[in-house]
């Protein structure tokens, strides 16, 4: 058809409202997978990061910006209909509008994420730059048109930038803010990517109403240009591609609640990192990272509950400051239960079974304990993954367990009772605290972090929120209440930093135990500081000798005889008057702290006794600091809270927190007991792998499981000498030969360790000669023979945990009451 008369002519056109819609939409799924991924990104820094903000981009360009285009200028119908008058596309002025909003879209989705807050100046910035992909890419894209040459109204023009201007500023401000306040939920989302598309779609609908086409003839059956219907096809498997996008978000999202709601069922690790701003380290979603630890505690009794006074916390809560003296044993750990069929692969991150299994796979011939140890240890080391960082900086154990699982999914006030009222008061019979159990348990592992690590973990994908902007997040994920979880986390805000300990000088000490009835007895300690006793300290630097024979004199007098003494004598000396006078002062200070009558039937021990403290000098050694102590046994139905300055805590968690200072020369002791303890562990996952190097290249069925390290190369001659000790004879003090050694390097410390051989207790060392020659019998076949078996032994005494200031303060208290009896 000769369409030659209507060059230059204005042709009419009108508007399909299908494709106006469609238009519209395609814009929102691209604007709202766009903020999906930006409400993912944690940092400027990072691939993880970057990749984000490239995704982004693209949903936003692509998508939200382009595909939105076409869409809407598919909807314009050129001279009613006729097919050859429709609107087609250039292919160089098409990709260039393409790539323009993703590049423009992407610088200012970075300048809106490079602080953590909203501010003007970004938002106003990254608002323009947005409206003008906006703009641009329209204006590209009607460039594009080869059969028509679009003709504009600036009026027209000046409106539409101004409504993308003004509608995209609002959109990504109002969603930055809601992301910087953690209330950015879905729908609100969602909103923000609706408004988006009213920025795109406003300007484009007011662009195209101010617009007229001029036909031009020489492009009429271009055939090198993109026909409307390849153009529709290529936009709608972008808008395709992010509804799958949204799909897997949402699969996600689920998934992560689903497994919040079974973990608040299970006993779990969480990492509470805090940065230098007093910060949690939060996922993108707003909870903890955390590792699954087991199903449940198996309890043998009713009377063993897992709690902090449990000899199995007690343990765990030493290897976590000490984690390289475990580190190497983890993946042996991993094999022995891989082997009881308890674990899957670290990769899954989940068990197999539950641990009533692995309770009855033991059978009676290993401890449930020591599973449990291992499936901690396992815990960390992928919770140290989770995070990637080594498992050595993912922190230290805090000295509370969380009961989770106590409100149920979907109410506020609803506790999960697991007790009947008998069962409370017999609670409290036995001086345990009337808090609601909850089916979970979530143990903590607490660290601060400087400016450098705070970026690290930012550029791996986590953030950093204050905790009143997530409490409510994690509340949630763990089933319990936010007034119930917010002081916990401002407590371990403060355990984060360097554990509280004693200053130099000479302090006065109360040694209160509460009797439990079941067993046991629990101390009183600082809140917030639970190593610490109630103390007060003395003007005085140390104790000379005549300060130890006046206080000799009270020694095994209460509290309130000793007040009635130092009052009431007249001291001829004018030093045993000043030291009368700050006795006198130190102990109804400390009187005035405990605000209890038991204080006053406390008993004095005159022999002073030795505690760590910090170094007057601020180095990392640890000094010592003299204790005078008064002792006494409470009542029985004592509270547990005494007062806002002290509170009871069980004998052996306290007992537990004196080997765990800074430096302190139990933890290599207790390191080499951790590898004694899970040697045969180790042994058994090198024998079940088929890969075991323990026996000779000549096939020797001789074995034991300390030769390996100390066994020569397999002899070069017929006959040879093998010596294999068990182990070394060396007397070098901290010497631990072979390669295979699971006490090398275990611990870095600064206090000097005594010359004894490296085991504690009791060690025993053989050293076994023996002679094999080669035998060949008459078919040539060769054989092993051994002869002049010779055996040495020695046995020597290794180090061992010292008594603490806390084990003499204990025998005494209990070894009075015991005479009374």
């Amino acid at each position: 058809m000769d369409f030659s008369p209507l060059l230059g002519d204005i042709i009419d056109h009108g508007y399909a409202p299908g494709y106006i819609v469609l238009s519209y939409l395609v814009s929102v799924v691209g604007g709202w997978t766009a903020v999906e991924l930006l409400h993912r990104r944690t940092s400027t820094r990072g691939l993880y990061n970057w990749y984000l903000l490239l995704g982004a981009a693209t949903s936003m360009g692509a998508v939200a910006i382009w595909s939105m285009h076409y869409i809407g200028n598919r909807a314009i119908t050129m001279a009613a209909g006729q097919p050859e008058l429709q609107i087609a596309y250039s292919p160089g002025y098409t990709a260039g509008s393409f790539f323009l909003p993703i590049c423009v879209v992407g610088i200012a989705f970075y300048l809106f994420s490079v602080s953590e807050t909203v501010n003007i100046v970004g938002t106003l910035t990254g608002g323009l730059l947005t409206g003008f992909a906006v703009c641009g890419m329209h204006y590209m894209g009607q460039g594009g048109i080869s059969n028509y040459e679009p003709a504009y109204d600036w009026r027209y023009i000046l409106g539409s930038a101004i409504v993308a201007v003004v509608a995209a500023t609002l959109a990504l401000g109002v969603f930055f803010y809601f992301k910087s306040a953690w209330t950015n939920s879905w729908w609100k989302r969602l909103a923000c990517a609706c408004l988006l598309a009213v920025a795109v779609s406003g300007m484009h609908w007011l662009a195209t109403v101010g617009t007229t086409y001029r036909f031009r003839l020489a492009t009429v059956g271009n055939k090198n240009g993109l026909s409307r219907n390849a153009t529709v096809i290529v936009v709608l498997c972008l808008a395709i591609g992010c509804c799958v996008t949204l799909l897997v978000f949402a699969l996600i999202g689920q998934r992560t609640r689903n497994q919040s709601a079974d973990r608040a069922q299970q006993v779990v690790l969480a990492c509470a990192t805090w940065d230098q701003e007093g910060r949690l380290m939060v996922t993108p979603e707003g909870l903890l990272p955390c590792s699954k630890i087991t199903n449940s505690y198996v309890e043998r009794s009713f009377d063993e509950v897992f709690s902090i006074g449990h000899p199995v916390f007690c343990w765990i809560f030493r290897v976590s400051r000490n984690w390289k003296g475990v580190a190497d044993l983890i993946p042996g750990m991993r094999n022995h239960l891989r082997t009881l069929n308890y674990v899957k692969d670290s990769r899954e991150g989940s068990t197999s079974t539950g641990p009533d299994k692995v309770k009855t796979s033991l059978d009676g011939t290993e401890d449930y304990s020591q599973a449990f140890k291992e499936l901690f240890c396992i815990a960390a080391c992928d919770l140290a993954s989770l995070i990637q960082e080594p498992l050595e900086h993912i922190g230290v154990l805090y000295d509370e367990i969380i009961s989770t699982g106590t409100v149920r999914m979907g109410t506020k006030a609803t506790l999960l009772s697991r007790t009947s009222g008998a069962s409370i008061l017999n609670d409290v019979e036995r001086g345990r605290t009337g808090t609601t159990f909850g089916r979970g348990q979530l143990l903590f592992v607490v660290r601060h972090t400087n400016k450098l690590e705070s970026a690290h973990l930012q550029a791996v994908g986590f953030r950093f929120a204050a905790v009143p902007n997530v409490i409510e997040h994690l509340a949630r994920s763990m089933q319990v209440t936010a007034d119930e979880l917010s002081p916990r986390l401002d407590s371990m805000r403060s355990y984060s930093t360097p554990p509280q300990i004693l200053e130099p000088g000479v302090h006065l000490a109360c040694f209160a135990l509460r009797p439990l009835f079941q067993r046991g007895f629990d101390v009183l300690v600082c809140k917030g500081a639970k190593n610490l006793l109630p103390t007060m300290s003395l003007p005085i630097p140390e104790l000379s000798r005549w300060h130890m024979d006046f206080i000799r004199r009270m020694d095994d007098w209460t509290v309130a005889s000793c007040l009635e003494w130092l009052r009431k004598t007249q001291f001829s000396r004018k030093e045993e008057q000043h030291f009368a006078g700050s006795l006198f002062d130190g102990i109804t200070a400390l009187a005035d702290q405990i605000e209890n009558p038991f204080f006053q039937e406390a008993r004095l021990t005159a022999r002073p006794l030795r505690a760590p403290c910090r170094s007057p000098s601020g180095s990392q050694a640890m000094d010592e600091a003299m204790i005078v102590g008064f002792r006494v046994i409470t009542d029985v139905y004592q509270s547990r809270a005494l007062n806002r300055r002290f509170e009871f805590t069980p004998s052996r968690f306290f007992l537990c927190q004196q080997h765990v200072y800074k430096n302190s020369p139990d933890h290599e002791i207790f390191a080499r007991r951790i590898h004694r303890e899970f040697a045969a562990v180790v042994d058994r996952k090198d024998a079940g792998n088929g890969l075991n190097p323990r026996h000779s290249s000549h096939g020797s069925k001789l074995y034991h499981p300390e030769m390996v390290s100390h066994m020569a190369a397999s002899p070069q001659t017929p006959t040879s000498r093998w010596k294999w000790p068990f182990p070394s004879r060396d007397p070098s003090p901290n010497r631990v030969k072979g390669d295979n050694s699971s006490e090398k390097n275990l611990v870095e410390v600064q206090s000097e360790v005594p010359s004894n051989p490296p085991f504690g207790g009791i060690h025993v060392s053989n050293e076994v000669t023996i002679d094999v020659s080669e035998v060949r019998h008459g078919d040539g076949s060769p054989d092993i023979e051994m002869k002049n078996l010779g055996v040495y032994s020695e046995a020597g005494v290794a180090p061992i945990e010292k008594e603490t200031f806390v084990d003499e303060l204990m025998s005494l208290t209990i070894g009075e009451r015991r005479q009374q009896r």
